[in-house]
């Protein structure tokens, strides 16, 4: 009986042992189904993540109240920004822009399209309110191979004429750690952006020197787009040409005082000579010719004015006793400081010598 007895209580603690041991496995195996729950809920978290970033065509909601909207796309493009009004913008796609040659605001290239298409910001309302930031991503593998360092690398702004993308320095920013470059301080995000490159080793702005020769020429690509190109004084050339050509800018020292109109002198004792490989092909052209304001108040000490005094004129390249006559003063106009130069548009053929003329100036003695 003492055995029976005993047989009736071991088995009841075998029981109780095999219902704890089942307990702890299903709390494993749940931990383990919940493990994996959590981690397939983690990934299509952050797939359905990725799937909700906007893409082009989507209505994307901006806040308002100067709270910060910060929206990525899903191909890396990235606006940053703050509004004092809840308001609404959308991104589309151009694959077909303005060839990104076509640059201004920054001399040197060539320049290179680093994408195939262009973005084109449009906001519900017109907005010239905002602090913001747009920024688009490059593959440093992709610029080496184009030649293009990280430097080198702008987000550029169609200009309003549509003839160019427009490059400004004081608003550029490369974020090397991120592989991005930005467009800063802006009011206003409404326009079309694209990503270009340099395919250059210089940084910067690229000056020309006066002379003849491969790397002292300004090559200007035929096309529908404007190109700029600038000399180590700061004559600066913008030019739309139907063919592409070459620029160079020589010194001619000496000013005969019998070939100025008259009452008149020139500033300085010299003269630009503008040549290109085509002369006579059809171009729209804006040239900016620096003046050295202290030149003038030495002439007239008692004031002077650049403005009403200071007006650009032209001869033929090959002139020698021609007469300078004045560019018609409607395509003049005067940039006093900070820039001190003579904006001169609207030109068809720049092939020639150029001075700048003072009116009402002293008899030399």
């Amino acid at each position: 009986m003492a055995l029976i007895s005993r047989v009736p209580g071991a088995f009841i603690l075998f029981l109780i042992f095999q219902l704890f041991r089942n307990n702890v496995l299903a709390r494993n195996i749940l931990v383990a189904r919940n493990g994996t729950t959590i981690a397939l809920n983690t990934t299509m978290a952050m797939n359905t993540s990725k799937e909700a970033l906007p893409t082009f065509g989507d209505s994307v909601q901006i806040l308002g109240a100067m709270k910060r909207t910060d929206q990525n796309f899903q191909d890396g493009l990235q606006l940053d920004l703050f509004s004092p009004k809840s308001r609404t913008l959308e991104v589309q796609q151009n694959k077909s822009p303005l060839g990104a040659q076509f640059v201004t605001g920054n001399t040197g290239g060539p320049f290179v399209a680093l994408s195939n298409y262009s973005y084109i910001i449009k906001m519900n309302e017109t907005a010239n309110d905002l602090i913001a930031k747009l920024e688009i991503p490059y593959n440093p593998a992709m610029l080496s191979t184009m030649g293009v360092s990280q430097a080198n690398t702008y987000v550029a702004t169609l200009a309003a004429d549509q003839k160019s993308w427009a490059i400004d320095d004081a608003t550029r920013n490369v974020h090397v750690l991120e592989n991005n470059t930005r467009i800063i301080k802006m009011t206003s995000l409404d326009g079309e952006y694209m990503l270009v490159g340099r395919q250059l080793a210089d940084t910067g702005n690229v000056f020309v020197q006066f002379g003849q020769g491969a790397t002292r020429t300004v090559n200007f690509t035929g096309g529908p787009g404007v190109q700029e190109g600038e000399f180590i004084d700061g004559m600066r050339f913008s030019v739309q040409a139907n063919n592409s050509m070459g620029l160079n800018v020589n010194l001619k020292p000496g000013i005969n005082p019998g070939t100025l109109p008259a009452n008149t002198m020139s500033l300085n004792s010299f003269a630009w000579i503008v040549n290109t490989s085509s002369p006579f092909s059809k171009i729209d052209a804006k040239m900016l010719v620096p003046f050295n304001r202290n030149m003038l108040v030495a002439m007239k000490p008692a004031g002077s004015s650049p403005t009403t005094m200071l007006t650009v004129a032209k001869r033929a390249l090959n002139g020698t006793s021609g007469q300078f006559m004045p560019i018609d003063a409607a395509r003049q106009k005067v940039l006093e400081l900070p820039d001190d130069r003579i904006e001169v548009s609207g030109m068809t053929q720049l092939d020639g010598q150029y001075v700048i003329l003072v009116t009402n100036a002293p008899k030399p003695p």
